[in-house]
């Protein structure tokens, strides 16, 4: 491995871990499952990187390793993927609400025997070894057309807005996607060798250059969100009175009105309950009755299942 590369391997073990800490600080604050999945997909995304400093060191110490040590290091190659990708598809059926079980696990099944068979009898044939190597880019598309499937689905045009803010991101991770398969494509179909070198850059079929850029921008991605919960939770009762606050939240309050069938007036009387506002701040602020804006919070209490106040601020910043 030339110099180059070993920083960047290690640029990106080091920007996985990070990503893993930073997203479990915010599962630990906001209990949100979308947080606790990324930080275990980014923990195993380390541990797969990791491993190829692992053969690099063994190889420079004249470590002899065998044919089959390379055959077990398939098979964690091969777990390491399932774990990172399989955490992705859980955070992403999370965020889509989707709560079957067979559809939650069923894919990361599939990923693991298909990428199982194909490793037991992909041999020296250059074909079987690129259809490993791009289950995971095939995991990549289906989760990516999954959640585009459920946004041309949905109906509600609340929920459409929440899920349409990533639709760049998307289209973002999918051209990576097919820089992926690309990259295999000239290693494995067209030069089929081990490596090839460029100048003083010698490029590893084994390793996806493309892969590590799409798994960086997800980390620019989740580090951004969860970044954005620690701060909302850093403080007991989030405020939203500056404007661009509000602009990050305000798409997140109409999905949660919508949800629970809020009204128009609830909707506004909850945006000042999340400021922490009592009834006669927000009575005065809505040129309203104090009784009228009593039985509007005994209304989204008890659409939203709700005992009180906190039980309510704490549910809404659990589920945006």
């Amino acid at each position: 491995m030339g110099l180059t590369l070993f920083y960047e391997t290690l640029l990106v073990i080091l920007v996985s871990v990070l990503t893993s800490a930073v997203c479990l600080s915010a599962f630990l604050v906001s209990r949100q499952k979308i947080m606790f999945y990324a930080s275990v997909g980014f923990l195993f995304y380390f541990l797969d990187v990791a491993s190829i400093l692992q053969d690099d060191f063994a190889a420079r110490s004249f470590i002899e390793l065998g044919a089959d040590y390379y055959f077990l290091r398939s098979f964690l190659t091969l777990a390491t993927g399932a774990g990172f990708l399989g955490a992705f598809w859980l955070m992403v059926c999370e965020y889509l609400g989707e709560r079957r079980r067979a559809m939650r696990l069923g894919p990361i099944v599939a990923f693991v025997v298909i990428s199982g068979v194909l490793l037991v009898i992909s041999g020296d044939s250059s074909v079987l070894r690129f259809l490993y190597y791009n289950c995971r880019a095939l995991f990549l598309f289906w989760i990516l057309g999954f959640a585009c499937f459920h946004y041309l689905r949905v109906q509600d045009p609340v929920e459409r807005q929440r899920l349409g803010r990533y639709r760049i991101q998307c289209m973002v991770l999918a051209a990576l996607g097919l820089l992926m398969v690309t990259e295999d494509v000239v290693f494995f179909l067209v030069l089929g060798v081990e490596s090839v070198k460029i100048g003083p850059f010698v490029l590893l079929a084994e390793r996806n250059y493309c892969e590590n850029l799409l798994m960086l921008v997800c980390a620019a991605m989740m580090c951004h969100f969860a970044l954005r919960q620690l701060f909302i939770h850093s403080h007991t009762n989030p405020v939203m009175d500056d404007t661009s606050r509000h602009r990050q939240t305000a798409a997140d309050l109409m999905v949660y009105a919508s949800r629970h069938q809020l009204t128009q007036r609830e909707q506004e009387v909850l945006d000042y309950i999340l400021r922490d506002k009592d009834n006669q701040n927000i009575a005065s602020s809505m040129s309203l009755a104090p009784s009228t804006v009593k039985v509007h919070v005994h209304n989204i209490l008890q659409k939203t299942g709700h005992a009180n106040r906190q039980e309510l601020i704490q549910d809404f910043w659990k589920t945006v």
